[in-house]
């Protein structure tokens, strides 16, 4: 995967992690923020994933 890819894939994850919290935080919907904690997990785990060289 190229750098650019990787850097818009995580880019959209931490964006719809922000989302989720904000949308989360103002109805009070739990599954909300659950939603967004995964979407920044996922975000982390993208980050420090190490590539495989060939």
């Amino acid at each position: 995967m190229s750098l650019w890819m990787r850097v818009a894939i995580l880019a959209a994850l931490i964006c719809a992690a922000i989302g989720c919290y904000a949308a989360g935080m103002a109805k009070g919907a739990s599954g909300l923020v659950i939603l967004g904690m995964l979407f920044e997990l996922g975000f982390w785990i993208g980050l420090f994933k190490q590539r495989h060289r060939s």
